[in-house]
């Protein structure tokens, strides 16, 4: 676990929960997991605008299906390289209610996808 240990990252993956409504963000089913777009790499993985709350744990649901398709998952803003200027707070991510912001705050705004997601 990362400096901040695993207290700070379960009371951000509830908080997670708690903006997300305990659904996948992809599909709606109840959420089992939290997904790191950014991986866990780096400072302050657990930051609420890197998590996504999904059904499924990394090999099944729609968890499963962000890692297995990661062309798709980075077009979605699913995932976010760790290498580059994007980051999770400006990498609008799809789903199931459409393009959405995520802030460290706990709230999402709606966006607009990003140019180079537009073709997806």
């Amino acid at each position: 676990m990362n400096r901040k240990g695993q207290a700070y990252y379960q009371s951000q993956r509830r908080r997670a929960w708690e903006r997300d409504g305990g659904a996948c963000v992809v599909c709606g089913r109840t959420a089992e997991s939290t997904h790191h777009r950014q991986g866990r790499s780096g400072p302050d993985p657990h930051r609420l605008a890197n998590l996504l709350t999904v059904c499924g744990d990394g090999v099944r649901g729609d968890h499963g299906e962000i890692h297995a398709n990661p062309s798709a998952s980075y077009a979605y803003g699913r995932m976010v390289p760790r290498l580059g200027i994007r980051t999770p707070e400006d990498t609008p991510v799809l789903t199931r209610s459409g393009w959405v912001l995520y802030d460290n705050d706990g709230g999402a705004t709606a966006a607009e996808p990003m140019k180079e997601n537009m073709h997806a």
